[in-house]
């Protein structure tokens, strides 16, 4: 391809040249003012690390997270931690700060004293029934004991020694203190929340808005930062610390560390590159040529990212350091072509003609491709892969539109104050190419060595692909984690210890309709946490009614025996001294069903009609708290309260013939026995009501679940998802949303688009290599050198033990439009030249590709500052595919030409055309 027979390029490069040479000044200027507000708008830009943001707005996990952000705003706690070796001064402060969280605007409410009264009052509803069977039947042996004693009173031998109303280890002596540790009354609910005896307590308060909104979230960190202030708290304590702490604490961080990290990476990318221009070039001079119009272009991309979005994604986050990298590429190839014109003797405005016309072609070409692959990422639903594209696809275009407009104005301005001047050494007068000529047998030896090194490299890595695997565990893609601080935070007492670890798992919430359906799922899921590991792997059984226990859950404690008949109001006593009483049929039928807990009621069996027995399984091997309104309503309380009822009368019944010291303990423990009437969601404390109540004002309309396992881990979540995501109720199916459903349709896209945007991206290269040389030889060449730069990454990741993930999977396309901008420069440069040049493509284009591949680097290394791992393997997957890229086409790429023109022309076809 000669440059008489580029005649589109000729007059396209003449017309363009005209009109800088008239409005130079009036491009920079105009170029100027819209980076100026461009870098307004980029100013308010932001970056949200919240992995649902990547998924597409359509995807199912986030419009249940949407619904339930609707319905209940916010889920999670701001946690204020107390620490001093005084518990009453943390107290004192607890109840302090606590009221100030009260009365801010943008707290929902805080908790700090969980009031019992209720549920001390309420206690014994709380009671299994088979605890509140054993309750009564030692009442009944203690009264017996008791009354017996006194019958017998006065008749002993007074030599004999009296008998003893002590008790056994069986024995109850009717006392609150054995009530509460035997039973568990009263002690299962913790009045603070507290750890460390006291040293450490935690009040916790509910934020109107998620740690999301950034703009929130340092605001209230702000704010109640300076309540906490305020309150000095060395007033309280000489020692005392108060810290805030839970995610609120932990996003604040976060985005500071990704944005410092985000301007470090650019900084260091930003000064290499000026250096490497400097070094390059060798003028000064050179470095606002290409420097000024690549970072307009980067500022246009970036307030067009706050017109589009608002904000930059976990991925997109670097883009500011990537551009740097790829647009250079532009102003380095344009400039350069433009130095060697000069050198050659050429004026300014026919330098830059021919600048345009060739060089600037091939620029636009290689644009052409990148764009199109970036326009093809945004085709995924992976929203890491769309915005990804999109911002470096508007980047790339507005560093294209530069490079044609504001850098030859940058240099036409220069020029007519300074001309440019060859260096020592480096003038040249353009010659003709010589005449076409086999080249030497030895150099067809030589390139068919390195196709042979370069294919059979190529070979392995594909014959390996299907070796690759893929990281699902998210952990691994997070933050480098500090070893150290981990192992001494095991040992640490944290927030987690009072608030109970298991609050701290991300929850699911299932959504129902209304409170009946609260309570069918409350019940569900409790009663498949509830089953043993025994009874859930044979859950068949179980449905059928033919299960039976294994030896070792059978030695369970024996349940409570038949108990004695309930005691009359008539104050007979004849019968008291009777070892045996007839069972009462009512108590009969209570104990034998104590008797089968740990089994199914037929309506809990009901329930699960719809769930096959491996989603049982999963289900109670997941689980790990159900929580709801229900939580604090008992169950069965009418048969509690026939026992409770039965154990009062006794008492009252003979509480005349008990001992002095019984009557005293008899005055702790009435205020148990009071309860005479069920309890409901109504009658429960506005401190526990306020914690059920909805954006709506509706009470108990959720069911918050959390699970084991980590939620990061794909296989994990996606076992969640596919158990929990849907409940079937008794009026249709119960919707539950949560963060964890975010991690597998996220990786699930990633696998969708991945093929897709791959082959795309390759279609993307073919053609527009075909539409720049309108051979097949031409577009062949350039797409087989840059496959085997993708499969030579693929390699190193193999013999490394590299995992893809849905960070550096992006590296394949990307690597796909910037290996072809690299080859297409070095065609472009041949077919231009002739095929006698090859030395001096090489020392040009090949220099500039080179300069061009060390700024693409250097942009890359920029995300190595980030304390993110997979952010850390896109980087390194970038620089090592961009330095493979380079040596295919300096290397492969001339050698297929070589060895392509020797056997053409040794076996009489010619040479293909350029080559």
């Amino acid at each position: 391809m000669s440059e008489s027979d580029n005649t589109f390029g000729n007059r396209f490069a003449a017309r363009l040249v005209s009109l800088i040479e008239r409005r130079a000044g009036t491009i920079v200027l105009v170029g100027l003012a819209v980076s100026v507000i461009a870098v307004w708008l980029a100013s308010q830009l932001r970056v949200d690390q919240d992995l649902k943001i990547l998924l597409p707005p359509d995807a199912p996990a986030l419009e249940r997270l949407d619904a339930l952000e609707s319905r209940m705003g916010n889920l999670s706690d701001l946690i204020v931690a107390i620490r001093s070796p005084s518990r009453e001064a943390n107290l004192r402060y607890g109840e302090a700060i606590q009221a100030r969280l009260a009365a801010r605007d943008d707290i929902r409410f805080s908790l700090f004293h969980q009031d019992r009264a209720f549920f001390e009052t309420n206690a014994l509803l709380f009671l299994s029934i088979h605890d509140l069977l054993d309750l009564r039947e030692r009442v009944i042996k203690r009264i017996k004991k008791e009354v017996a004693a006194a019958f017998n009173e006065g008749f002993e031998d007074d030599d004999a020694a009296p008998a003893p109303v002590g008790k056994d280890k069986d024995d109850f002596d009717l006392s609150e203190e054995e009530l509460r540790e035997r039973y568990g009354v009263d002690k299962q609910l913790p009045e603070y929340f507290e750890a460390d005896e006291g040293r450490l307590i935690v009040v916790k308060a509910r934020p109107k808005k998620g740690t999301t909104d950034v703009s929130f979230t340092k605001a209230l960190l702000k704010g109640v930062q300076a309540d906490i202030a305020a309150l000095e708290p060395t007033s309280f304590h000489p020692e005392m610390t108060v810290t805030i702490e839970g995610s609120y604490a932990t996003r604040s961080k976060d985005v500071r560390t990704v944005a410092g990290d985000s301007q470090r990476g650019t900084l260091a990318a930003f000064v290499l590159l000026l250096f490497c221009l400097g070094i390059y070039f060798r003028k000064i001079r050179a470095v606002p040529i290409v420097m000024v119009p690549l970072l307009m272009s980067i500022v246009v991309a970036l307030g067009y990212a706050e017109l589009r979005y608002g904000y930059l994604n976990l991925v997109s986050a670097f883009i500011f350091a990537v551009l740097l990298g790829l647009g250079i590429d532009f102003g380095i190839h344009i400039l350069g072509r433009y130095e060697a014109e000069r050198y050659r003797g050429h004026d300014r405005p026919e330098a830059m003609r021919i600048t345009i016309a060739s060089t600037g072609m091939s620029t636009m070409t290689g644009a052409a491709s990148t764009i199109g692959v970036y326009l093809v990422l945004m085709t995924a639903d992976f929203q890491g892969f769309a915005q990804f594209g999109e911002l470096a696809a508007v980047g790339i275009i507005a560093a294209a539109i530069c490079v044609l407009t504001v850098v030859p104005a940058f240099i036409t301005l220069i020029e007519r104050r300074r001309p440019w001047k060859p260096g020592r050494g480096k003038q040249v007068q353009d010659v003709p190419p010589p005449p076409r000529v086999r080249p030497p047998g030895r150099w067809a030896v030589y390139a068919a060595l390195v196709l042979a090194v370069g294919g059979g490299w190529a070979a392995f890595a594909a014959a390996h692909v299907p070796d690759i695997q893929f990281e699902y565990d998210f952990r691994k893609l997070g933050p480098v984690a500090d070893e150290k601080a981990e192992e001494d935070a095991k040992t640490q007492v944290t927030y987690k210890d009072a608030i109970g670890k298991e609050n701290t798992f991300g929850p699911v919430v299932a959504l129902t309709r209304d409170l009946a359906e609260t309570e069918w799922v409350h019940r569900l899921l409790s009663d498949a946490k509830g089953l043993t590991r025994d009874q859930a792997e044979h859950f068949g059984a179980v449905r059928r009614g033919e299960y039976v226990a294994p030896p070792k859950a059978a030695e369970a404690p024996p349940a409570a025996t038949a108990p004695a008949t309930p005691a009359s109001d008539d104050g007979d006593d004849d019968d008291e001294d009777e070892d045996v009483e007839e069972d009462d049929p009512v108590f009969a039928k209570l104990a034998a069903e104590a008797a089968q807990e740990g089994r199914l009621t037929p309506e809990a069996l009901a329930r699960f009609s719809a769930y096959s027995d491996e989603r049982v399984r999963v289900m109670n091997r997941s689980l790990v708290q159900v929580l709801s309104v229900f939580s604090f309503v008992p169950e069965r309380q009418e048969d509690k309260l026939v026992v409770i009822r039965d154990i009062r009368r006794r008492i009252d019944a003979k509480r005349a013939k008990l001992t002095a010291d019984t009557k005293k303990k008899l005055v702790d423990v009435d205020k148990y026995l009071v309860v005479d009437a069920p309890i409901g969601v109504d009658d429960l404390p506005d401190w526990v009501k306020v914690q059920f109540r909805d954006d709506q004002g509706e009470l108990g309309r959720f069911v918050i679940f959390r699970n084991h396992g980590s939620k990061d881990d794909y296989l994990v979540a996606k076992e969640i998802h596919e158990t929990f995501f849907d409940l079937p109720g008794p009026s249709g199916p119960v919707p539950s949303a949560g963060n964890v459903y975010i991690m597998p349709e996220l990786l699930d896209s990633v696998a969708a688009d991945a093929p897709t945007v791959i082959g795309l991206a390759l279609a993307v290269v073919v053609l527009t290599a075909f539409a720049l040389f309108r051979t097949l030889a031409g577009a062949g060449a350039v797409t087989l050198t840059i496959v085997l730069a993708v499969l030579w990454l693929i390699g190193v990741m193999e013999v490394l033990d590299w995992k893809a993930n849905f960070f550096n999977i992006i590296t394949i396309p990307l690597l796909l439009g910037m290996g072809q901008d690299y080859a297409v420069h070095f065609y472009h440069r041949y077919t231009h030249d002739g095929v006698g040049r090859m030395r001096r493509v090489l020392r040009e284009t090949g220099g500039a590709v080179f300069m061009t591949t060390l700024t693409t680097v250097i942009g890359f290394s920029g995300i190595l500052f980030a304390n993110h791992r997979g952010l850390l393997s896109l980087a390194w997957s970038s620089v090592i595919g961009v330095t493979f890229a380079f040596i295919a086409s300096v290397a492969i790429l001339p050698a297929l030409i070589i060895l392509s023109t020797w056997l053409a022309q040794r076996f009489g076809r010619g040479a293909p055309e350029g080559g």
